[in-house]
């Protein structure tokens, strides 16, 4: 019963989207490229819907070389397919306060930023919520700049 609700899950369209938007067409679109199927006609590898709209943002952003305009486009995009929750958004204001710090042309590497929150922990007497939002989207971003290597 778990595996028919997964399943049908899985097939609903995500809230708010159009089945006509660039982020629906993006979704299909690697779908359909991380699907070949095999011999017998079945997909012996079925991605996750998470899976896949990491890969849609992958494809849209490099987290490791963001412009200023890109964050801001980067957590939007994040929201908008719901890779964040309103309580991971907060650890989003490290990116947003490096962000503040960038000269003109350069880019900052979301990735580092959150690796380096993430090892001063101790240091700063980080509190356990917060710990537990910056660790959410470290693995977020972990994963898109792993989804945009392969």
């Amino acid at each position: 019963m778990l595996s028919a609700l997964t399943s049908y899950l899985q097939q609903q369209p995500l809230p708010g989207s159009d089945p006509g938007t660039k982020e629906a067409e993006a979704v299909t679109a690697v779908r359909e490229t991380a699907a070949p199927a095999n011999d017998s006609g079945e997909n012996p590898y079925a991605p996750s819907q998470r899976a896949l709209l990491v890969s849609a943002v992958a494809s849209d952003f490099d987290v490791r070389s963001l412009s200023s305009e890109e964050s801001g486009a980067l957590q939007q995009q994040l929201q908008q397919y719901g890779l964040v929750t309103t309580t991971e958004l907060n650890a989003f204001s490290l990116i947003n306060t490096a962000r503040a710090d960038l000269a003109e042309g350069e880019t900052l590497d979301a990735v580092a930023i959150l690796d380096d929150a993430r090892n001063q922990f101790s240091e700063r007497g980080t509190v356990y919520s917060e710990r537990q939002q910056i660790t959410r989207l470290h693995t977020l971003m972990h994963n898109i700049a792993s989804a945009r290597i392969a």
